[in-house]
């Protein structure tokens, strides 16, 4: 463990230089996730340091030993004796009530720090969907930008052929122009938004800038529209699975056991010893060894020990609290989900049928610029892309919610 926090460390202070699959999927992101991320590099520092403090308690059952080494003489009446000795002592607790209550307590935050760690998994494989996500939908916005920028540049030079033979006002040139100028703006905040979303992933994956993702691949969730939605029955039957509501219950759990051991506390050590060595006075009357076990334990009333059990009963009362208003707040959480993701599946259809119309629209125009009939092609070209940009967005909606709806019932769903 001690290796594997100087690893840890050491790696935190440097960015992952080798660079990214290209083109990049979702896939290629999630399967990086858990060599780069600071907050679960440092939530393992945190349970290992807690593992650290379990061994602390363990040490206390450790042998101890000492060396003890006299050069001496005494009086004796009139003369001098020898009153020298060499010993070596051994000490071993074999049993201590404390220290077992101590150690209960210490596995007892191990696991809550590891249910911290999953938690922090959850989160984090959103965090990074969301951003892939993002760079997907900013491409799709910069290619809409820049088919209006085609659309605005070609208008314009239309109105400029005119005005040359004087079949157009300076107004309507102008007025081109200024639409030409807009577009070129929305382009380059189409641009900046693309490059932004790339760093912005990069950040979250601890890589270079310079490494930042190039080509994505946009991901395909049609089939996951044809599967049916779970009733919402199903996900409150399982939202006792939440991973901080047995986070919880796992507290409130171990604050009665630890309730029960203090009640149950007696102060019981037991101790063994042994000592082992020569000694000039008296040697006679002693010998070379001596062992011996050695059990204490208090009388009366331990004020506190009463203190530690009024703690804990308030300490448990608050965690039934925090229990009670969990269930609550997930209850809701899921039913908004829920409801949301109906929402979206609605929109998937209509958007499916938008698409439909986009792309005949596209290719009637596409037919009619062919033969030389008047064509509004480039607009049909924008709206289609646009249309796209909008039912992926939706999908992403989609499927963001629902691995956050599984998530609350403590499953990873695989989309």
């Amino acid at each position: 463990m001690k290796f594997l926090s100087f690893l840890l460390i050491f790696a935190s202070g440097f960015s992952y230089s080798e660079p990214l699959p290209n083109p990049l999927t979702l896939g290629h992101i999630l399967k990086l996730t858990s060599e780069y991320d600071f907050a679960e590099k440092q939530q393992l520092l945190d349970i290992d340091a807690e593992q650290h403090r379990l061994n602390d308690w363990n040490s206390q059952y450790d042998t101890t030993a000492k060396i003890d080494l006299q050069l001496a003489k005494r009086s004796d009446y009139d003369s001098a004796i020898n009153n020298s000795h060499a010993f070596v002592y051994l000490k071993k607790t074999l049993y201590n009530q404390t220290i077992e209550i101590g150690k209960s307590a210490q596995l007892d935050t191990i696991n809550d720090e590891s249910l911290s760690l999953q938690q922090l998994k959850q989160d984090k494989s959103i965090r990074l969907m969301r951003g892939f996500f993002d760079i997907v939908l900013a491409d799709l916005s910069y290619e809409t930008a820049l088919q209006k920028l085609a659309i605005s540049a070609i208008r314009e030079g239309r109105v400029r052929d005119d005005y040359d033979i004087q079949s157009a006002s300076e107004v309507m040139l102008l007025e081109k122009q200024a639409d030409t100028q807009l577009s070129q703006v929305q382009r380059i905040k189409a641009e900046s938004a693309q490059i932004q979303t790339r760093a912005k992933l990069a950040q979250l994956l601890n890589i270079n800038y310079e490494n930042r993702p190039d080509e994505v691949i946009k991901p395909d969730y049609k089939s996951l529209f044809k599967k049916d939605l779970a009733d919402f029955s199903y996900y409150q039957k399982n939202l006792k699975n939440n991973l901080k509501l047995k986070q919880l219950e796992q507290s409130i759990q171990a604050i009665k056991r630890q309730i029960s051991q203090q009640k149950n506390n007696l102060g019981i050590v037991i101790n063994s010893s042994a000592r082992l060595g020569e000694q000039g006075y008296q040697r006679e009357k002693n010998g070379q060894w001596r062992a011996g076990l050695q059990l204490s334990m208090p009388f009366g009333t331990d004020a506190n020990q009463e203190s530690k059990i009024s703690q804990l009963i308030i300490q448990s009362k608050k965690k039934q609290l925090e229990i009670e208003q969990l269930q609550q707040d997930l209850l809701g959480e899921a039913l908004d989900y829920h409801l949301n993701l109906s929402a979206l599946r609605q929109i998937h259809k209509a958007l499916i049928v938008e698409l439909d119309y986009r792309d005949l629209h596209l290719e009637k125009a596409r037919a009619n610029y062919e033969m030389e009939i008047k064509s509004d092609i480039g607009n049909a070209m924008t709206s289609y892309t646009d249309s796209e940009r909008k039912l992926a967005e939706n999908e992403f909606n989609y499927v963001i919610t629902l691995k956050k709806l599984h998530h609350l019932i403590g499953e990873d769903y695989e989309i």
